[in-house]
């Protein structure tokens, strides 16, 4: 009776140890608490891992947030129960700043944001790795610049060496300038001060930073210059770096003669060459009232494609704004997502163009849209490369009343999966910040993605969903016989300490290997091999991975057979 309970207790769905579902009206919680607020969240994976790392700010109750973050895995499993882990509960400010989370080359998170533990707002920096251990320590790594009064928008970049590169904008006087820290895997400062950028004469001040990594340890910066009183005039620059923190190139290259939106960041990414491709949004050349989107390629030595880049659509009828560029998993050309709206930016729709390598435009003068200008107001947020196009997310609906698609496009515009749209959250509320993982395939699991937004449904919190190759939701697995039969398997009791058994109920004769995986998709142990016999089959799990102890964390028992295949999960309190 009490074993039947307990495998009962398996297949209950909950929000704390749910696998990614099939159903867009149930979502996995990452974070939402009744009340409080879960905000501004950032999702990063590596690849090579299959790590969903989530970042957010959630109030505490006393005017003020600590910084939390969760670990999917590729099930979508979260590996800190019952529903997150609180990085930092030091003084925030009641306004959370820009901040920024990359997942580094061992699959550690590398947060660095700001907070006010020294009186006022600075920033710190944080490794935390997937099961939770606070790599630099528990209270993290202060980046303060002596020469400063605070910092406050941070960019991280990790480098081949898997360093750490992070750069914020430091308050001084008379005008900001930008701090720059390299930072070693074991928490070590790697350059004796900051690199920094400055304005000697004290007329310009230097903010919005952002690293590109470069193949040799080299990085450049995207950031910009501001000048004037109210709301400055930016422009945008970039310098690479050496190593060691020198300037390489003589000067200081101006990516465009035109400016940006006082508060507007440009989207950049590396080019896989030591270069980068950036994109922008400024007014459009022949009607400065309207809003355009330009991109610009910068190579290793400082050359642009021309002094503004080019043109992403050439219509003067439209707006054009908020720019997002990708060029990664075997692109041949850079893709730049755009959100186009009527001049009464009352309709809007979403349009894509590519670029060749000269920057010329692929897709048409007014590049192709992906859906049309309506008052259905389709809001883009992210896309994201497979092997044969573009899965792109966007929200559908006005303020309140949204819901969020996805499609897939090749790269040349052309629909790749039916039906074309794929709804990933039908629940209608507001919904926002939403983002993309680089696709990734673990362990058989067929190539997906995981969408991460934050969501109104219950007050404000943190959501995400994985989407297949194919549109579909949901774990796919990718079994290469199509005649072999999925098992039935538990594993009791679950969670557990120890001693837990594997139950497999198979419809005929099979012999299996049977693979335990950790949450980063690494191989515990040596496979066990399995003889199944048609019914009911149990194994002691310590006994058949001949491990009598496991670290505490979420594990994967894969099954395969020549006529038998599953999965299941283990956690291990």
């Amino acid at each position: 009776m009490k074993r039947n309970l307990l495998l009962a207790l398996v297949f209950v769905a909950t929000s704390a140890v749910a696998q990614f579902t099939n159903d867009p009206a149930l979502n996995s919680i990452v974070r939402d608490s009744s009340g409080p607020e879960e905000v501004v969240p950032i999702c990063a994976l590596n690849p090579q891992y299959g790590t969903t790392y989530v970042s957010w700010f959630n109030q505490n109750g006393m005017g003020s947030y600590d910084f939390s973050m969760q670990a999917l895995d590729n099930f979508g499993y979260p590996a800190f129960q019952p529903s997150s882990l609180t990085v930092s509960n030091f003084p925030q400010n009641s306004a959370i700043f820009v901040y920024d989370t990359k997942v580094d080359n061992t699959n550690s998170m590398v947060s660095a944001f700001q907070d006010e533990r020294s009186g006022v707002l600075d920033v710190v920096a944080y490794r935390v790795d997937q099961s939770g251990a606070f790599q630099w320590g528990n209270s993290g790594i202060s980046l303060k610049d002596s020469l400063a009064t605070g910092g406050i928008a941070p960019n991280v970049g990790i480098l081949p060496s898997n360093d750490a590169v992070i750069a914020w904008i430091a308050d001084g006087s008379p005008k900001d300038w930008i701090s720059i820290r390299k930072i070693s895997p074991a928490g070590n400062f790697l350059w004796a001060s900051p690199t920094r950028i400055i304005d000697s004469t004290g007329v310009a001040s230097f903010s919005r930073p952002q690293i590109v990594p470069m193949l040799n340890d080299d990085f450049m910066i995207l950031y910009v210059r501001q000048t004037g009183s109210g709301l400055p005039a930016s422009a945008m620059y970039m310098q690479r770096y050496d190593a060691s923190g020198n300037p390489v190139w003589a000067s200081p290259v101006a990516v465009s003669s035109k400016l940006i939106g006082f508060a507007a960041y440009p989207s950049v990414v590396p080019d896989g060459n030591n270069g980068a491709y950036i994109a922008y949004s400024s007014g459009n050349p022949s009607n400065p009232s309207m809003n355009d989107v330009y991109v610009q390629h910068i190579d290793g030595n400082g050359n642009l494609w021309s002094v503004d880049g080019t043109e992403a659509c050439t219509s003067t009828l439209t707006h054009r704004m908020s720019p997002k560029i990708r060029f990664e998993n075997g692109m041949a050309n850079p893709m730049v997502l755009i959100k186009e709206t009527d001049a009464a930016q009352g309709s809007s729709g979403v349009t894509i163009q590519s670029f060749d390598a000269s920057g010329n435009r692929l897709l048409g003068p007014d590049g192709f849209a992906v859906t049309p200008i309506t008052a259905l107001y389709d809001e883009p947020y992210d896309m994201r490369a497979e092997t044969d196009g573009m899965i792109i997310l966007y929200a559908e609906g006005t303020f309140g009343n949204q819901q969020l698609l996805a499609t897939k496009v090749n790269f040349t515009g052309t629909s790749v999966w039916t039906p074309a749209t794929t709804v990933v959250s039908s629940v209608v509320s507001n919904k926002s910040r939403a983002q993309l993982t680089p696709v990734f395939s673990i362990i058989d699991l067929s190539n997906q993605i995981v969408a991460v937004w934050e969501d109104d449904r219950q007050d404000v919190g943190v959501y995400a969903q994985n989407i297949n190759y194919d549109g579909t939701l949901g774990i796919q697995v990718n079994i290469s016989s199509p005649d072999r039969q999925q098992l039935n398997a538990v594993v009791f009791p679950n969670p557990s300490g120890s001693n837990s058994f594997l139950k497999i109920n198979s419809t005929t004769l099979d012999e299996v290997t049977a693979t335990m995986y950790d949450a980063t998709g690494r191989v515990i142990g040596a496979p066990a091999f399995l003889s199944l016999t048609s019914g009911t089959n149990e194994f002691k799990v310590n006994e058949i991975f001949r491990h009598s102890n496991l670290a505490s964390g979420i594990y994967s028992i894969d099954i395969k057979g020549e006529k038998t295949a599953g999965r299941v999960q283990m956690v291990v309190e």
